[in-house]
């Protein structure tokens, strides 16, 4: 009778939770930083009350309080990972509650899977129904840079599987999916192209090419495979500064200044920001 009371305080609770606010992480909700070789890493994880847009908003904000804390002027994202986990629970108006640990695969929404296990409330009663709890965790890849490039190129990450019968070796790649109108390798690039190495080195991720960009290096030299044949040639980036810049400013004035947030974030840290004081 305890066990199945404690399960249905815990449904009530959970109905009756607030977003996760912007603060440091704790009991596994909140922000986290990371580095993940050269790169760094703006990890948030919410509850199920929390929107995952707002979830990324927060990690792009941290990363870019981060890089600013440092002196740099702005925050290079690179990479979005999204590691959203879905559960599925089934809910009833009967009184008698039990829990049972259910077990599966939830994909995360780009590159990698994972395994999931949460609580599926069940009960006798037939007037039941099931919904699905989303508990959104995002984790930005990014850079600190007072100038940020870009190469205009729009990429999609291929698995070893994938690409098997063109590549001997057990490594993904990756594919240009589309060029955009102002970008200066519109000459030399093709939809489709599958990129092997960047600068002599073999290339997996998104981030692993970006990241190559900067103020010094403008241009890499890319490998790549195009109709079964292996060409040569060279990807060049621009500077996208003033773009990243404005973007920056939308994120900061989102995060310190819409109600919904402000309303979440009375008692939590992101208002007493120095980005936030500044907005005001």
């Amino acid at each position: 009778m305890f066990s199945r009371l404690l399960i249905l305080l815990l449904v009530v609770s959970c109905s009756t939770s607030k977003p996760t606010p912007y603060q440091k992480e704790k009991k596994k909700e909140g922000y986290r930083d990371l580095t993940f070789e050269e790169l760094r890493i703006s990890s948030f994880k919410a509850n199920a009350h929390t929107k995952k847009d707002r979830a990324i908003l927060y990690a792009e904000f941290r990363a870019i309080d981060q890089c600013l804390s440092e002196g740099k002027k702005h925050a290079n994202l690179i990479d979005v990972l999204d590691k959203t986990i879905e559960k599925e629970i089934t809910k009833s108006t009967g009184g008698a509650w039990g829990p049972s640990i259910y077990g599966g695969a939830y994909p995360y929404y780009s590159r990698y899977s994972t395994i999931g296990v949460g609580i599926d409330y069940s009960s006798i009663s037939t007037n039941s129904w099931k919904e699905t709890l989303t508990f959104p965790h995002i984790e930005i890849y990014y850079t600190c840079s007072d100038r940020v490039f870009r190469p205009r190129v729009q990429f999609k990450e291929l698995t070893a599987e994938e690409i098997k019968h063109l590549v001997k070796d057990v490594k993904g790649a990756l594919q240009i999916e589309k060029i955009m109108e102002n970008s200066p390798n519109k000459e030399n690039l093709e939809s489709g192209d599958i990129v092997l190495k960047a600068n002599g080195k073999r290339i997996e991720k998104v981030f692993e090419l970006i990241s190559l960009f900067n103020a010094d290096k403008k241009e890499v030299k890319l490998e790549i495979l195009r109709e079964g044949e292996r060409k040569r040639l060279v990807l060049k980036s621009e500077d996208i500064t003033q773009e990243v810049k404005q973007a920056e400013a939308e994120i900061i004035k989102k995060a310190c200044q819409d109600k919904k947030i402000k309303k979440y974030n009375e008692k939590s840290e992101l208002l007493k920001n120095r980005l936030c004081k500044t907005e005001r």
